[in-house]
């Protein structure tokens, strides 16, 4: 029998709690390439076909994640999440298909809900704001650095949205909606960078160090030095 979606959460909120403790991480997240960077992931973001939101490959004893960086800000964040996750329990290196109907694929999307808007967090802002309200769904997309939907669906999760509130809401996310939205981030002031895609690339440091590392010592000439950053640059081309 198949796992219900509220059976999937119970089992995969303490692989998230325990990983937010082991890694101590402070809320809100303002910069996860950062932060994970800095706990031993190598990230790219590119821009890449928009049915691509990232993919997970260790090689050796590296964890590499890429993004695609023609999604929104929230959602490359969310990405990164969701293939921190694939590594964290082992997982096969390989494409992550939002879409999939698969069980590591849906666990893997609520360990990143879970990470990125914990509980506790959600509950912060239900104490004084109504998180119904797509003005506080906003603001708190932004002070999460997390996309619009994501924001609705872990109130949904906890329960603090109410089921066809969150349908009504979810359809702000939508294509035919977009300018509705920009419109509600606009008006209480907000930044809608989290709701854009970026379009540029960007390597956390910790590759460049290591390409830094490698050229000092003669293990990398110049020619492959560039010839590494040539094929990252043809992952940016539309």
């Amino acid at each position: 029998m198949e796992e219900k979606y509220k059976e999937t959460i119970k089992r995969i909120q303490p692989i998230a709690e325990t990983f937010i403790v082991n890694n101590k991480l402070q809320y809100p997240i303002k910069d996860s390439l950062t932060l994970l960077s800095n706990i031993g992931y190598y990230i790219i973001k590119a821009k890449a076909p928009s049915n691509l939101s990232g993919f997970y490959m260790k090689k050796d004893r590296f964890p590499f994640i890429f993004v695609n960086a023609s999604h929104s800000l929230g959602r490359q964040n969310f990405s990164l999440w969701h293939e921190v996750y694939h590594h964290y329990m082992k997982h096969q290196n390989g494409i992550s298909d939002f879409a999939s109907n698969s069980i590591e694929e849906r666990e893997a999307e609520i360990f990143a809900g879970l990470v990125l808007l914990p509980d506790e967090e959600i509950k912060k802002w239900s104490e004084k704001f109504n998180i119904e309200d797509a003005s506080t769904i906003a603001q708190m997309s932004v002070y999460y650095q997390l996309s619009f939907n994501a924001v609705v669906i872990r109130g949904m999760q906890l329960g603090e949205i109410e089921f066809n509130t969150y349908k009504t809401l979810k359809k702000l996310s939508s294509l035919e909606k977009q300018q509705q939205l920009l419109a509600i981030y606009e008006q209480n002031n907000l930044s809608t960078s989290v709701i854009q895609p970026t379009n540029n690339i960007k390597i956390s440091s910790n590759i460049m160090s290591i390409l830094q590392k490698n050229h000092q010592q003669n293990l990398v000439d110049s020619h492959k030095l560039n010839s590494i950053i040539e094929k990252i640059e043809v992952l940016n081309e539309s």
